[in-house]
């Protein structure tokens, strides 16, 4: 059983309109779709080659009068398709023909509900399929982006050609260590409205400033700051591996348990200027059953303890800092997964007390 998210437009309408009744009524509409469902509705011809009666439909649609009656008969389609009518849901979004409202409510909208849908039918079970034919181009770009985010398959149908395409996920994992690293200021600004000064208060001394704006969106009239559509959607997917790495059971113990045989001579016996406390740090590290070896790198110009990067082969990279400098420490640990390394790195910055 799978979960089909469909972004609806007014295809039903427009085509109602082209080639059977100007100004259409309900009846009408029904009428040319039962005639000819394939050219009456972008989101119909491509249902019918993707959907199997079994399956739930999400319609997400406009808020507007037009694109809720188009959706509304689709979903009546549907059901005298032989679709179970409480298997068939229309969502509306905020989403209006208004360059403002889409840059700032609209596209953030979208990508929340769509994410809340593939969470939903997640966890009941389902597959889920991302039918990104019709509604806006914009909708269908960022529906995309997502699928490859939550490793969701895409399908689509182009005008000019009858069969679909699927745009399968790409098998690699996407890299949410900046959310990782500062997840704090993540929390924060989304906390309430910001201003451009606050935040670039908070970003003074970090060194990912650059990538960190790029998930912001620019500032709006009243000089404040919000995340971007692309950010709300790598923030959400963080959360989600995140809490899927609470729920994973902890790794096997490392066959080493000697605490200071875990840590690396250059460390132990303090063989290079190390950050203050950085063999105390390193300790506390150790004593987690998990941990396999700690090993010393090179130093950067930052002054902010942070958790850099957790690997699925269970290599851990962080900073730890004093108010000159930071150094660089692998850790590694017997996790198996990306999910278990997670688990890891987080009891790391909780016993450190990194934020």
């Amino acid at each position: 059983m799978t979960t089909i998210i469909t972004t609806t437009g007014i295809s039903l309408h427009t085509n109602t309109d082209r080639n059977f009744a100007k100004n259409p009524t309900d009846d009408q509409m029904r009428q040319y779709l039962r005639m000819n469902p394939e050219r009456a509705s972008a989101e119909v011809n491509s249902l019918l080659q993707i959907a199997e009666p079994g399956d739930h439909l999400v319609f997400l649609h406009t808020a507007t009068a037009e694109a809720e009656r188009c959706a509304q008969l689709l979903k009546e389609f549907f059901e005298n398709k032989g679709y179970n009518h409480s298997h068939i849901r229309l969502v509306p979004l905020q989403f209006q023909e208004d360059e403002q409202h889409i840059e700032s409510l609209g596209l953030r909208n979208l990508v929340n509900a769509v994410i809340a849908e593939i969470e939903t039918a997640q966890r009941a079970g389902r597959e889920v399929v991302i039918n990104a034919t019709p509604g806006f181009k914009l909708e269908s770009a960022y529906s995309t982006i997502i699928g490859m985010l939550y490793h969701v398959p895409v399908r689509y149908i182009y005008e000019k050609f009858k069969r679909v395409v699927t745009l399968n996920p790409i098998a690699i994992a996407w890299d949410t260590s900046l959310f990782l690293m500062y997840d704090w200021f993540f929390r924060w600004i989304d906390e309430q409205p910001r201003t451009l000064h606050e935040v670039e208060e908070h970003l003074r001394e970090i060194p990912e400033k650059g990538a960190i704006l790029s998930f912001l969106t620019l500032p709006d009239k009243n000089n404040e700051v919000f995340l971007s559509p692309l950010g709300e959607a790598f923030r959400k997917r963080f959360r989600q591996e995140s809490e899927e790495a609470e729920l994973v059971d902890w790794p096997t113990a490392a066959e080493e348990q000697d605490i200071d045989a875990k840590i690396s001579s250059s460390i132990l016996h303090l063989k290079h200027h190390y950050t203050a406390n950085t063999l105390a740090a390193c300790r506390k590290i150790a004593q987690l059953p998990w941990v396999e070896a700690i090993i010393g790198g090179h130093f950067e110009n930052t002054t902010l303890s942070r958790i850099k990067q957790a690997s699925e082969d269970g290599m851990i990279r962080m900073l730890w800092a004093d108010n000159k400098k930071a150094t660089n420490l692998s850790i590694q640990t017997t996790a198996q997964s990306s999910a278990q390394t997670l688990k890891v790195a987080m009891k790391i910055r909780e016993i450190l007390e990194i934020r």
